[in-house]
Formats: structure tokens, sequence, C-alpha cells
């Protein structure tokens, strides 16, 4: 499974675009595309929202999940802490529950919940993984 730095190297390639250019198209800082591209640091969760619209593609491809790039409607993604809210809901979890089998803690869950902070890359695939669905699915992408 392709990593998240591949898969946009990959993207950018195909694309025949500079990281000069991605950064000017979305809107990111061109030092932090260079960090990201060189796999120096990951994206915070608005720039991966960001360049996974900018190449119209899913969560789960961009992060090497899904190794087909599909051609399936995806929404905008939701608020996070909105979707967070719906998905305890869904599945019946308490916040304590996620919070203990997550190893969260208090103050992370809140910022998320609030709106505050969003989770890393990490954190997506990790929840993604606890709610058995798509990172797309998490973040509101697919129905």
């Amino acid at each position: 499974m392709l990593n998240f730095v591949e898969r946009l190297q990959e993207l950018m390639k195909d694309e025949s675009l500079s990281k000069i250019e991605l950064s000017r198209k979305t809107g990111i800082i061109h030092t932090t595309i260079s960090g990201i591209y060189s796999g120096k640091h990951s994206p915070n969760y608005n720039s991966f929202i960001k360049i996974m619209l900018f190449f119209d593609c899913s969560a789960d491809y961009l992060l090497g999940k899904d190794e087909i790039h599909t051609e399936e409607k995806l929404y905008n993604p939701q608020p996070f802490s909105l979707r967070l809210r719906e998905m305890l809901k869904e599945k019946s979890i308490s916040q304590e529950k996620l919070k203990r089998d997550l190893n969260l803690s208090g103050s992370v869950l809140y910022k998320w919940l609030s709106n505050k902070a969003q989770p890393s890359m990490h954190s997506l695939v990790e929840l993604s993984k606890y709610f058995d669905c798509s990172v797309d699915y998490l973040i509101g992408r697919r129905k």
C-alpha cells in the first residue's frame, strides 16, 4: 500500500505540477508543501482536505488505503466535530469509551468535538479503523 507522500508525488507527477504550482492552486504555503512532499512532516487536517479536493480524489486513495482512484460521487467533507458526533451516535459509543479505547486525552476529544482542533492524518486512520469505516465516510465524503 502506498503511503501519502508517495501518492502525492505520483499525483503531482501525473498532473505535471511543481510544488510551487500546487502551493498556489491549493493556498497552502510553499514551505508546507515542500515539507509534506519530502516527507519531513504530515499535512494538518486542513491541508490534507485541500490537497484531496484539489486532486478530486478520495481520502482513502490519497492515504494509499485504496489502490484505485474511484469515479464515485464524493461529497464535500463535513465539519469534523459534527461528523465525529454523528459517528459516536451511529455506533452507540460514548465519549468516555472512545477516550478509553483509543487512549485519548479529554482535552483532545473536547477540542475535536468543539471544532477547536482537527485530528492528524494518523488519528483519522485510527478513528476509521475504530469505527470500521473508510476515512471518506468518517469525514462525511461518502454517505
